[in-house]
């Protein structure tokens, strides 16, 4: 008998201090991608779909030792849909924000580092992280607030094939993503 889908959704904080961006290297203990680069964030609880930036803001204040009063308010960018084949239906929030400062948080999660974007390609990034975050960094360079939905498509082992985000044209974003290290 079929494993029913359910629809997981999370988010992804990447915050901004002038040309750098905070990461997270995930720590070694984690069931999931331990020791590799992405944003902060988890799991939006149900009582939340309401409100994927507050859940946002939850999950980022939980995870580190952030202030609201450090933090500009977050800006929703970019949905992913996806079906992995272990994790069945992911919705991806991306979000980003930024901080008064460039003091590096403590966090839960793992270690967090402010990277600049030439740095990227250094990194074991996840997959999907690796592909959107150059999306990411042109949106906040151009103070685009419009969120784009995208969608990924994995292989039957795991493996990212493709991530698009359509234009308003009906075209597939075509940002060169390919040097953007963990892929």
């Amino acid at each position: 008998m079929p494993v029913p889908l359910s629809l997981d959704v999370r988010t992804v904080v990447v915050l901004f201090h002038g040309d750098r961006l905070l990461l997270l290297q995930r720590a070694a203990w984690k069931k999931f991608a331990p020791l590799r680069w992405t944003g902060l964030g988890g799991k939006v609880e149900s009582d939340e779909l309401g409100d994927l930036v507050k859940a946002a803001q939850r999950e980022l204040f939980e995870e580190t030792d952030l202030s609201p009063s450090e933090v500009s308010p977050l800006c929703l960018r970019r949905l992913l849909l996806f079906h992995h084949p272990v994790e069945q239906v992911v919705c991806l929030a991306y979000l980003t924000g930024t901080t008064a400062s460039d003091r590096l948080p403590t966090c839960k999660e793992g270690r967090l580092h402010w990277i600049h974007p030439n740095d990227l390609a250094k990194l074991d990034l996840i997959e999907n992280t690796a592909r959107v975050l150059p999306f990411l960094i042109q949106d906040v360079k151009l103070d685009d607030h419009y969120v784009r939905c995208g969608v990924a498509e994995y292989d039957g082992n795991g493996r990212l094939l493709e991530l698009t985000f359509p234009t308003s044209s009906g075209k597939r974003g075509n940002l060169d993503t390919s040097n953007s290290g963990g892929i």
